[in-house]
């Protein structure tokens, strides 16, 4: 008799506890801040996320700041054709001194500048070396300028079609503009905004004057670096045949098919966010991981293709270009987080595609096809990708 009662309490003490797990799964899965399952690759990014005001805690405003930073740069670049180029003016810039962008609210912006967020999370010596790698560039293509009235050849600087190339086919622009895609944008997300540090930020207690958690600010910086619209990729609503984004964020969307998915790396983005305000950690770190390795293979992607454009151009202006900028983004492999390509081997390509004597015009496509198989395999991709950028 005693056993029996025995075995009925311990029956309805289990089924008492499945009941009451029941109920706590229930409520974990309907209390979420921001349910998983509610965000689409359409959901807006800066109106889905609120603080206690219920006002949005989204802002990225100073990595606007540095975009349109370097857009000034890039357009100061390539306007050698109307004056020669400065390089103190280009220095100036890259490092905000002396009042050099044509906007007042940038100049005004001194606690903000490229320099600072070059290289970051490269050691002191190395990231001195790779902001000097850029100041050489300002140097070598504000010389360069003086020629723009002089058509380019093998050994001649001047202008090559509409680009500026030395005389080796070296167009800096590219390796100016590529080169800080790395350097800057997916550093600062893959390793510093989206790295141990910035992600072991306080995360329940809102900062003073703001609407969000530290934790969730670093994340949205790391969202600023690759876009600075609602949602991700974007297209221009008065012409659906163009797209909102800019760098890093421009050529990420291109990546598309078997090759990549642009709205994969959104909803990682989103879906981390939204870990953050569900304490979620596991899913934050998950998505983390999905977002880094996007972000790199797509970049080995773009660079591929543009080293097999090099082979298919009609003309030298078109070859130098493409050469141009597939070095530029081969060079910004090494800012991927623990990189595939790290510093060592991506200058060991690059010096096979720029250390013959004659530059860019001595290269054979056996020259190209070495390097481009050597990213291929390291990345598993076709080595045949072309990306319609």
């Amino acid at each position: 008799m005693y056993k029996k009662i025995a075995i009925i309490l311990s029956a309805t003490t289990i089924l008492m506890g499945a009941c009451i797990k029941d109920k706590n799964q229930s409520q974990s899965t309907t209390t979420l801040k921001v349910p998983y399952t509610s965000l689409t690759t359409t959901t807006n990014y800066l109106t889905t996320f609120k603080g206690p005001d219920s006002a949005s805690s989204v802002d990225f405003s100073g990595q606007t700041t540095r975009i349109n930073m370097l857009k000034e740069i890039d357009a100061y670049v390539k306007s050698f054709a109307t004056a020669p180029l400065s390089a103190s003016k280009l220095k100036g810039m890259f490092e905000n001194t002396g009042n050099q962008f044509t906007s007042a609210a940038l100049n005004s912006a001194t606690d903000k500048t490229i320099v600072s967020k070059t290289a970051q999370s490269f050691s002191a010596t190395e990231a001195d070396a790779e902001r000097n790698t850029f100041r050489g560039y300002f140097d070598s293509v504000a010389a360069l300028s003086v020629y723009a009235t002089q058509t380019a050849a093998q050994g001649v600087p001047g202008k090559l079609g509409t680009y500026l190339v030395n005389g080796k086919g070296f167009e800096y622009a590219q390796f100016i503009q590529k080169g800080l895609i790395g350097a800057m944008q997916l550093d600062q997300i893959s390793n510093i905004y989206l790295g141990t540090e910035k992600m072991a930020a306080d995360n329940n207690t809102i900062v003073s004057g703001k609407n969000y958690t530290q934790l969730e600010h670093h994340w949205d910086e790391a969202y600023g670096y690759l876009t600075s619209n609602e949602y991700y990729p974007k297209q221009d609503p008065a012409d659906n045949t163009k797209w909102l984004e800019t760098f890093l964020g421009s050529y990420i969307r291109q990546v598309t098919g078997n090759l990549g998915d642009p709205t994969a790396v959104y909803m990682s983005l989103l879906k981390g966010r939204a870990a953050i305000a569900n304490k979620d950690v596991n899913v934050r770190d998950a998505e983390i991981a999905s977002i880094r390795t996007a972000l790199e293979k797509a970049i080995a992607t773009i660079a591929i293709s543009y080293l097999n454009k090099t082979k298919t151009a009609t003309t030298d202006a078109a070859r130098m270009h493409a050469l141009s900028e597939g070095v530029g983004f081969i060079y910004s492999l090494r800012y991927a987080f623990n990189p595939k390509i790290n510093r060592a081997k991506s200058n060991e390509l690059l010096s096979i595609l720029m250390d013959k004597p004659n530059g860019f015009w001595s290269l054979t496509n056996a020259d190209i096809d070495n390097v481009r198989n050597q990213i291929a395999t390291t990345f598993s991709i076709s080595s045949d990708a072309i990306v319609n950028h």
